[in-house]
């Protein structure tokens, strides 16, 4: 059987994240040591005393929580947990795909520090909400006479993250807050991410994304936008692109894992978002939090 790595977005940020690791593996302090001396920010400060409300900002968030994910990698790793398939929720894939080497830690710090300041060209001019209770098929009708909406995030069968302008999302609260057995939920984020407001962002990563060298990766490597893992560097790279304005089909994502033979998941990471997710979806092998 297989084993399978998980690695969360955004939203897994909190002030104190990663301080047990820095002062107890001496390989995940090595990793935020090398982030302290790539970026422009101060990383530990911002990670370990927040403030919060500056965490959750994307341009900050995405290389804490990218950072955060190596540290957990290396307490894994120290404890001999082996893996065949990972995994990445949206900003999660490029830890997954720093795992399975796909690219340097430094590489991909490199592309999260820019994917987070091109997504943050959007903060205020869109928003997302979850939706708990319909199922893909089931929200569809519900969106299709609101242009600039969209389902970004298929995590489980019921529960679906939507995307887009405040507006839209105005018009969708309206149609969807207080149906029977729906709970929509408007989520703490800046901007509309994996919907067509990324389109910027996408331009703005898709040079920087071919100039960086794509190894073929030590493991399978399940793509955000397909569910399907792959082992070629061109289709990562595609992906991974295209990510930027598309679907997060995680439900899929967990269930091919599953189905290909992984039989445990690790969740490699701050939080438990991924775990409470995998219970939630009928079949799914059983994930563990370090």
């Amino acid at each position: 059987m297989a084993t399978g790595f998980l690695f969360p977005g955004q939203g897994s940020q909190e002030p104190g994240m990663g301080r047990e690791l820095f002062e107890q593996q001496p390989q995940a302090a090595e990793i935020l040591d090398r982030a302290c001396s790539v970026l422009d920010f101060d990383i530990r400060g911002m990670m370990f005393d927040g403030p919060a409300e500056t965490m959750s900002d994307t341009q900050y968030a995405q290389p804490i929580i990218y950072t955060c994910s190596a540290m957990y990698l290396e307490k894994a790793r120290s404890m001999g947990i082996s893996y065949d398939y990972v995994a990445g929720h949206s900003l999660g894939e490029y830890s997954a795909l720093y795992s399975a080497g796909v690219f340097s830690f430094e590489d991909g710090l490199a592309l999260v520090r820019q994917r987070g300041l091109a997504m943050s060209r959007q903060n205020g001019k869109g928003t997302m909400a979850a939706v708990m209770g319909l199922t893909e098929d089931e929200l569809a009708p519900e969106l299709a006479d609101i242009p600039d909406v969209v389902m970004a995030n298929l995590n489980t069968p019921r529960q679906i993250v939507i995307s887009g302008s405040m507006e839209g999302m105005e018009i969708a609260g309206k149609k969807l807050e207080g149906r029977e057995g729906v709970i929509f939920k408007r989520l703490a984020v800046s901007a509309a991410f994996h919907s067509p407001q990324m389109m910027e962002a996408a331009d703005i990563m898709t040079p920087l994304l071919e100039k960086t060298e794509f190894k073929t990766p030590s493991c399978h490597v399940v793509s955000n936008v397909t569910g399907m893992p792959t082992k070629d560097p061109g289709e990562i790279r595609s992906n991974l692109i295209a990510q930027i304005t598309g679907q997060v089909r995680w439900f899929d994502s967990i269930m091919n894992m599953t189905a290909a033979g992984v039989d445990g998941f690790y969740e490699i990471g701050n939080g438990r978002t991924l775990r409470g997710m995998n219970r939630r979806i009928d079949g799914a092998a059983k994930c563990e939090s370090l």
